[in-house]
């Protein structure tokens, strides 16, 4: 019981830094960090301690393809965390298992359980991942089968913890993300009116809308359109002209950085100048439009 309450506080540790920085790649930070030796000198004093007091972790994030961005944070975040947490007088020593990297789940639900079941070869006491709930419920639903202690990072659909007694977070859940956007359109920006732009399949994105929608109802903020958009969906000037007709005073857009960039500018360009709100997923939208058409944005982090 002592080691399983040590796992998880530890394990709590590495996820939490992976969470604050798994949205900062290396460039953002101004320059380009080098993961190879503190994996290396991890590696090496968990061999050398007292096999007793290793906890082996594994982590799995998106190390490949357009949400490279979050594995990459959770790299250099894990390698942060384990270097202080060796470097300190716990008594216990973290290994990462597949040789001190984070596994790519490339943000896919099948690669995903490919990550996990590659972690699990290594026999660890502990996964933290992933980062995006899509790829975290299967995980989580096989973790609870396993009787695996994995702790999410940045999994906000509210089912994810609701698998089993051996998943955990760190982060707030869509529900709370929702609400709270709700709650500032109306309190803090006097609307009287809203449209929403989601991603239709998208767990996330869906967990989002519906907690906004509900709320909005309860306040008497108004829903005057709903646009969606698929996977993939690059062009968006027929949904934002549609918004842009409506003249909503906020609009809601659950939706990830990359895509919220090119709605944004969209929405402009259809003469729309409502002001947008997002989740967390808006994290480095700053990236993907300019700061004109950007100004008065807000998102919930």
């Amino acid at each position: 019981m002592k080691k399983a309450t040590r796992v998880l506080s530890l394990t709590m540790a590495a996820a939490m830094a992976a969470g604050v920085l798994g949205g900062c790649s290396s460039s953002a930070q101004g320059g380009t960090a080098s993961t190879a030796d503190t994996s290396s000198a991890a590696s090496t004093t968990a061999s050398s301690a007292d096999s007793g007091n290793v906890i082996r972790v594994g982590v799995v994030c998106s190390m490949t393809g357009g949400s490279a961005i979050y594995g990459e944070g959770a790299q250099n975040a894990v390698d942060m965390a384990v270097e202080e947490i060796n470097s300190g007088d716990s008594g216990y020593t973290v290994e990462i298992v597949n040789g001190g990297k984070v596994a790519d789940d490339a943000k896919d639900a099948k690669q995903a359980m490919n990550a996990y079941n590659k972690v699990m070869a290594d026999s660890p006491e502990a996964i933290v991942g992933s980062f995006f709930s899509s790829v975290t419920l299967p995980m989580a639903e096989q973790a609870s089968k396993d009787g695996m202690l994995l702790l999410a990072t940045g999994a906000t659909n509210a089912d994810v913890t609701l698998k089993g007694d051996t998943i955990f977070r760190n982060c707030f859940i869509d529900p709370y993300q929702g609400e709270k956007m709700a709650n500032y359109a109306v309190e803090k920006l006097s609307a009287k009116t809203a449209a929403v732009f989601y991603q239709t399949g998208n767990d996330y994105s869906e967990g989002l809308m519906n907690a906004f929608v509900e709320k909005a109802a309860e306040l008497g903020l108004e829903i005057v359109d709903t646009e969606a958009f698929a996977e993939g969906d690059k062009d968006f000037k027929a949904q934002m002209t549609n918004i842009a007709a409506a003249d909503p005073d906020v609009v809601f857009a659950p939706i990830y950085y990359a895509e919220a960039g090119l709605a944004i500018t969209a929405a402009r360009a259809a003469g729309c100048d409502a002001v947008f709100m997002g989740g967390d997923g808006f994290g480095s939208v700053k990236n993907y439009a300019s700061a004109e058409d950007l100004e008065g944005s807000v998102y919930c982090s």
